[in-house]
Order: structure tokens, then C-alpha cells, then sequence
């Protein structure tokens, strides 16, 4: 188990490094402050177990950071330090939501069983959010919505999993709700209360992607004004999720590696290491395996990722789910419209026919299109056929050419930058990727020499 860490602000700095020191000798990683500037950031980026404040700080009031340190972590203990002749203040801090005051001078024995209290106390709350979501009936997969036997396969694995503290790499084709496998894991696992952060690793400029995932310091590089908290730390105690994996570049690759082997990191133009304890996620729709022979993704790497594999099956391996899925986005969007609409039978049969080749992404997009779109409030085929199954028919006739996704890939790609005569962005704005992702995509297939 990782230490415990807490944020300790106070203006006197002899006192300041005694209890700093104390602290770390009870155990607790401390994050040391002489005055409230910086603290809710600091707060509010990493959360700390437990809070020990001053009331009276240079900069400002202490019941007034308080309530700002509140705003951002409602359930976070504060524990309040105070002078003889500020009881009242005390009290009234008390009022405010405060966990606890000491008075100064203050006795090591009580401030170390304060001190654990709060956090027993922080500890039990969120086992108790936790449990009550497990009780509402398995809230962990509650999201991935379905009566399709796969789906419930699906539901099934991600509640064993998301209890299980091991890296998982989550597959499947684009849109066909990864991001939704993550969340669900997350909201599953004792790290629910804590953050859950998404890195988009195909839309991150690969100069920045360091700077990113691990912060950096400030007037590191040209254009750093700034220090800034990098992605890994943001998720300190709950868990990251590493998105489009498979874009990450080969040269960021080994940072990635050795921060999640040691569980520490440095931010550019800084010479400490900092701990952190996260849980990674990560998804691609990319065959890794063939990435990996193909010397564009690290074997170490992979199999660090991929302790647990789960696979996403796509929408049409999910036959059953489609009209379920379809009625339940069709009436989100109805409500947002304050409109009354409904499916009839054969526009419910045509959407079960659809191949859906972007998944449940697709999918909701084409209800947010009917429900814009449609003549009446029933509806129908012709409907359907008009906004929904006439915009992917090809040219040359009704049938697809393969049922191999890479080649049907490579096909919307080629397709695409035509119309747009090699304008790469309205290219990738129509496909729906990222810009970046277009770009790999295409620098592959040119070195495969396609």
C-alpha cells in the first residue's frame, strides 16, 4: 500500500519543518506550504489523505481556504491549527466543515491519532460510496447497455476485473465504446472516489506527449510560461486511462515503460522523482501483436499493458443490442428536443440489417440524425433508408468489396482523401479520427508501400 500524503500549510517555518518532519517519521508523504497561494491547485490536481491547516496565513484568511479547499474536495479532511486565543475561530471553522482543531503548541501523540482518524474516516466513506454502488446492482457495468449474449459476457468480465488492481489493455474497433469498457472499471474499483483521467495518446502533438503525461517545469522548453501538473500525477491514486495507445510514438515509448515499472516520474526540467500510484488502462483498435513484429510498438511494453485483454465485440456481433440501443438514444435525443418520436417495426428491421461499420458511435449520430431529420413522428423505413443506410452505400453497387476491416479502413481513407482533394484535415473531420491518427495511418500504408 502507498504512503499516505498530506498537505500541511503554516506560515511559521520552524514549526513548518518540525511537523514536516514528524509527519514523514508517522509515515505520511507531506506537500509543505508557508502560505495558501497554490494550495487548492495542489489539492484539486493531486488530492492529498488529510489536510493540516494554520488559521492565520499571510496571504489569507484560513476559514477562507477552507471553504475554497472544500469547493474543489468536499470530502477531504481539513484538520485546523490554531493559537490559544483563536478558539472561536476554531469552532467556527469546526461549522464549516472541518474535521478537527489543535491548538498550538501541539502534542505529536495527538496529532498522530487526529491525524488517523481522518483518515479512517476518509477511507470508510469512500468503502461505503463504493458498496452502495456495488448494492444498486453492479454499477460498475451499469452503462454497457444490452441483452445480447456478448454484451452480457462483456458486463460480466469488465465487474471481475474492475476489482483487480492489474494493467488492462481493452481492444476493439472504433467507436465501439472502449472508453465506456474504462470508465465502467474504474467506477468498479476501490480507486472510484479517486480520479479518473483519459490521455488521448493520437491527439498529442509528439513533442508535447512527455510533457503531457509527466508535467513539466517551468521555462523547461520555449512556450513553458509555466509549471504545469503532467497526467500521470493528476491521476495520483485512481486511474489513468491511456486511449489510441497504438499512436503512441516509438521514441515516448520507453519513458512510458520504465514510469510504470517503477511507479515514478520526472517532469521535464525537473531533477526530482516523484512517486505515484495509478492504475493504467489502455485501448487501440490496432492489432498490437502485428504492431509489435512490425517494430512500431515495444514487446515490453505490450505486455506490460496487457495483463488482462478484454475484447469489445463490435456492434454487428451484437445483433439483439441494436434496437435497444437504437430506441434509448432516439428518446435521449427526443427529450433534449422536447419532441415524442418512435421507431416503427420496419425502420427497427432496416437498423438491424445495417452493418454498422462505426459501432455504437455511428449508431447514436444516426438517432441524433432521425430525430433532426425525420418527416413525422413515427419513424419509418424510408426514413431510415434516406438518412441512415443511403450515406455509406458505395458507388459501385450494394456490396461491400471485404469483410476485412483494415482493407475497409484503407478503402474510407482512400475514399475520403479523394473528395476532399488531399486535404488532410477536412479528411480526418469526415472520417471522424484524429488528425494525428490520419496521418499515421497514411505514413503507414506508404511504407507498406500501398
Amino acid at each position: 500500500m502507498s504512503a499516505r500524503e498530506i498537505v500541511l500549510v503554516d506560515d511559521d517555518s520552524t514549526l513548518r519543518k518540525v511537523l514536516e518532519r514528524e509527519l514523514r517519521g508517522f509515515g505520511y508523504e507531506v506537500a509543505a506550504f508557508g502560505e495558501g497561494r497554490g494550495v487548492v491547485e495542489r489539492i484539486h490536481a493531486q488530492p492529498p489523505d488529510v489536510a493540516l491547516l494554520d488559521l492565520k496565513l499571510p496571504d489569507i484568511d484560513g476559514l477562507e481556504l477552507l471553504r475554497r479547499i472544500r469547493e474543489v474536495e468536499p470530502e477531504l479532511p481539513c484538520v485546523m491549527l490554531t493559537g490559544h486565543g483563536a478558539v472561536p475561530e476554531a469552532v467556527e471553522a469546526m461549522r464549516r466543515g472541518a474535521y478537527d482543531f489543535l491548538t498550538k503548541p501541539v502534542s505529536l501523540d495527538v496529532l498522530e491519532n487526529v491525524l488517523a482518524r481522518a483518515c479512517e474516516r476518509r477511507d470508510l466513506r469512500a468503502e461505503n460510496a463504493r458498496l452502495r454502488r456495488l448494492v444498486d446492482g453492479s454499477a460498475c457495468a451499469s452503462e454497457i447497455t444490452g441483452d445480447d449474449a456478448r454484451t452480457a459476457e462483456l458486463r460480466a468480465l469488465v465487474q471481475r476485473v474492475a476489482r483487480s488492481e492489474a494493467s488492462v489493455l481493452i481492444l476493439g474497433e472504433n467507436g465501439t465504446g472502449k472508453e465506456l469498457v474504462a470508465r465502467a472499471l474504474h467506477d468498479g474499483s476501490a480507486r472510484a472516489e479517486r480520479p479518473f483521467v483519459v490521455v488521448n495518446c493520437g491527439a498529442i502533438p509528439d513533442a508535447l506527449i512527455e510533457s503531457e503525461l509527466f508535467g513539466h517545469e517551468k521555462g523547461s522548453f520555449t512556450g513553458a510560461d509555466r509549471k504545469r501538473v503532467g497526467l500521470f500525477e493528476a491521476a495520483h491514486r485512481g486511474t489513468l486511462f491511456l486511449d489510441e495507445i497504438g499512436e503512441l510514438p516509438l521514441s515516448v515509448q520507453p519513458v512510458l515503460l520504465r514510469a510504470l515499472q517503477s511507479k515514478e516520474i520526472r517532469a521535464v526540467g525537473d531533477d526530482r522523482v516523484r512517486r505515484v500510484d495509478v492504475r493504467v488502462l489502455a485501448a487501440t483498435n490496432r492489432d498490437l501483436l502485428a504492431e509489435v513484429e512490425a517494430g512500431r510498438f515495444r514487446e515490453d511494453l505490450y505486455y506490460r499493458l496487457s495483463t488482462i485483454v478484454i475484447d469489445v465485440p463490435p456492434l454487428r456481433a451484437r445483433g439483439r443490442d441494436i434496437a435497444q440501443l437504437a430506441r434509448a438514444f432516439l428518446a435521449r435525443e427526443a427529450a433534449q428536443q422536447g419532441l415524442e418520436l418512435e421507431l416503427e417495426p420496419a425502420a427497427l428491421e432496416a437498423l438491424a440489417a445495417y452493418p454498422w461499420p462505426g459501432n455504437v458511435r455511428e449508431l447514436q449520430n444516426a438517432m441524433a440524425r432521425l430525430a433532426t431529420l425525420a418527416s413525422s413522428a413515427r419513424i419509418g423505413l424510408a426514413d431510415v433508408e434516406r438518412h441512415v443506410t443511403a450515406r455509406r452505400r458505395l458507388p459501385s453497387g450494394d456490396a461491400l468489396p471485404t469483410l476485412e476491416i483494415e482493407a475497409l479502413e484503407r478503402l474510407a481513407i482512400e475514399a475520403a482523401m479523394k473528395k476532399h482533394a488531399g486535404n488532410k484535415r477536412a479528411a480526418a473531420a469526415e472520417l471522424g479520427v484524429a488528425l494525428k491518427t490520419l496521418y499515421n495511418k497514411l505514413e503507414r500504408y506508404a511504407s507498406e508501400g500501398r
